[in-house]
């Protein structure tokens, strides 16, 4: 057998299918077998590929066993010449697999061969040929000089910016996301490291590779599609961690003690640094709104005081005033947040609403402080006043200046060019429609002359044309019509032309961090516009607020509770965050339900399903989501009292 295509999955359906439909179609002519190795993923990739793709060698694993250990596992059931690692968030061109192994049989002395790689946007993926992560490259990394002075050799090691990507090279590290190798020189270097369970294993594996005699090449004579992160997310603390700490373990496998040492000791600061980073964006990334109220709303309490004591013959010289401030301010900027002004869509109703929220909260806090330090309600008043139209003017420059931007993660496409025959656009109009994806405009080119239909405006040798003229934002493309060169053509011009592409397969689209498909079930399709992140901070804010009430009553509650000991456990864990008082019915549990933290009761919990009610149950689940507030939680906790000792839902 020529080649072994190996793909590890973990709950990544809709990428592995789409991966898998662009590598069958690049095996063909190839003697070539496709091993799915899953970590145990609990998406339906394993109904998918049971149902689907029954002649691909399928490896469900009990446990996530990681990276290296799967890999090795569907290497240790190979039987080819050459061995490709594959990541399934991968798209290959039909001639992908076809133009590398011909590169391989023409160079006896590569034994690793990684390919040019874009995201899902049309952007160059640096990984894909990189440099030996010696102390001094690291440390030009960390330190930013990397980043600043891209293409130079002293500086640029790392991603090895100074080579041509379009052209072919020899480097030092391939990426695991595309690492194609003979099966001899894995069956003389051992396989993967299974100390790396995640991230860095295929740093080692290249060195290893040129250690045993052979050369590493980048190959630029094909590209990939790999829309990264989508496997393994990236950007989190935890990947900081994870990441750095595997760059440990390869320096004290590889480098000298010295130099080990010296490398672990960067690494280290650089896992602190890197991570204090990451935490900062994701705080000031998720909570900027908050942040800006907060400084708004001190700044207007500062004025009001100001502007009291010049004309209102108010003495604010004291202390205790300079310290309660900001107290009020924080106090108002987390109501104003857990009130919902800055959910998605930013409605003015939504902000009114939680001032009034935000005012009485912090008068409320007013009243329980002691009476010396309650210098003036009327400062708080207008300082709520003026903080309202100040946060309302910067709401609406937001809007103003982001709504339409298409950097803006809040951007959703209306205009749109479709990309195939006539029964790919009516399916992809269909699934836009019922997923209430609207669009002001659609137009569409075929992929060819001989495909092009009445009305279609032309072929996709018109589409940068098309989308200027049209003012298209985004493109979407039918892969069972279009070739997977035209699909990365398409991608690579999206960056040029400032479109965002989707990929249309059978009954569902895919695009960078995006699968939209039509449930089985019509309710399903609301589900794409709740704002998941707004209902669960209101449930924890339910379950905390629920916890601080039932606790003192907590002695009489134990003679009505079906099961005292469950329920002391389940306030003991709802009041922690590990459960919620109320979750899902699991009894209609959809793996396509947004995931919510397991429940003690749900709003149906006394009512009796037949089995055959399936979509019934899931529309009351989505139906809660749809309807969820603080006072449902209140209303179904208090109602259920008795089911409060429940082993959870």
């Amino acid at each position: 057998m020529q080649l072994s295509i190996i793909i590890v999955n973990y709950n990544v359906r809709f990428f592995l299918e789409n991966c898998l439909r662009s590598v069958l179609k690049a095996c063909s002519g190839l003697d070539a077998e496709i091993i799915v190795v899953d970590n145990a993923s609990s998406d339906q990739s394993r109904s998918m590929m049971e149902a689907d793709y029954s002649d691909i060698q399928y490896h469900y694993l009990a446990s996530n066993l990681g990276f290296s250990k799967a890999n090795n596992f569907g290497i240790s059931k190979s039987k080819g010449k050459y061995i490709l690692l594959l990541n399934p968030d991968t798209i290959v061109q039909e001639n992908t697999f076809s133009s590398a192994l011909d590169f391989m049989d023409r160079h006896d002395e590569a034994g690793g061969l990684g390919v040019h790689m874009i995201d899902g946007n049309g952007v160059f993926l640096p990984e894909s040929k990189r440099g030996l992560p010696t102390p001094e490259a690291a440390f030009y990394k960390i330190s930013g000089l990397s980043k600043l002075f891209p293409k130079s050799k002293k500086f640029g090691r790392y991603h090895q910016g100074f080579l041509d990507e379009k052209r072919t090279h020899e480097v030092e590290i391939l990426s695991g996301a595309f690492m194609l190798m003979r099966s001899e020189v894995l069956e003389k270097i051992g396989g993967l490291d299974e100390d790396y369970f995640m991230y860095g294993e295929d740093i080692d594996l290249s060195y290893r590779i040129i250690q045993a005699g052979y050369k590493n090449y980048y190959f630029a004579g094909t590209s990939i599609i790999h829309y990264k992160g989508e496997s393994t997310k990236k950007g989190s603390v935890n990947y900081v961690f994870v990441f750095y700490r595997a760059m440990v373990i390869f320096a004290r496998k590889h480098f000298e003690k010295d130099s080990a040492s010296l490398f672990s000791i960067i690494i280290n600061v650089a896992i602190y640094f890197r991570a204090t980073i990451a935490l900062i964006r994701r705080l000031v990334g998720r909570y900027w709104q908050v942040i800006l109220d907060f400084l708004t709303l001190y700044l207007a309490f500062l004025l009001s005081t100001r502007f009291y004591e010049t004309y209102g013959s108010k003495d604010f010289s004291l202390e205790f005033v300079n310290w309660l401030l900001p107290i009020y301010a924080a106090i108002m900027s987390m109501a104003i947040e857990f009130s919902g002004a800055n959910d998605k869509p930013g409605k003015g109703s939504n902000l009114f609403r939680s001032w009034l929220v935000a005012i009485v909260v912090v008068l409320a806090f007013y009243a329980l402080i002691p009476e010396s330090y309650r210098f003036s309600r009327a400062v708080l008043l207008i300082g709520s006043m003026v903080g309202l139209g100040i946060a309302l003017f910067w709401r609406i420059l937001r809007e103003v200046f982001l709504s339409r931007s298409k950097k803006s993660p809040d951007y959703i496409p209306t205009r749109r060019l479709f990309v195939g025959e006539l029964k790919g656009l009516n399916m992809a109009k269909k699934i836009l429609n019922l997923t209430n994806h609207s669009s002001e405009f659609m137009a569409a080119v075929s992929p060819i002359e001989k495909l092009r239909t009445e009305g279609f405006l032309g072929t996709t040798n018109q589409l940068s044309k098309a989308v200027t003229e049209f003012r298209i934002e985004e493109v979407i493309v039918d892969s069972d019509t279009c070739t997977y060169q035209q699909v990365l053509d398409i991608i690579n011009q999206s960056k040029m032309l400032d479109v965002k592409v989707k990929i249309l397969n059978k009954d569902w689209m895919i695009g960078p961090n995006t699968v939209i498909k039509a449930h089985r079930f019509q309710a399903g399709n609301k589900l794409y516009h709740i704002n998941l992140s707004s209902i669960k901070r209101l449930k924890r804010l339910s379950d905390v607020m629920i916890s601080s009430l039932l606790l003192p009553i907590t002695p009489i509650l134990i003679f009505f509770v079906d099961n005292p000991g469950g329920f002391i456990k389940n306030w003991i864990q709802s009041t922690t965050g590990v459960i919620s008082w109320v979750g899902y019915d699991i009894r209609g549990f959809d793996p396509e339900l947004p995931p919510i933290k397991k429940g003690v009761i749900y709003s149906s919990i006394d009512t009796f399903w037949p089995k055959h009610e399936v979509e019934s149950i899931f529309n009351n689940n989505v139906s809660y989501l749809l309807n969820h507030s603080t006072l449902l939680d209140f209303k179904l906790v208090f109602k259920n009292i008795h089911h409060l000792g429940n082993r959870g839902a």
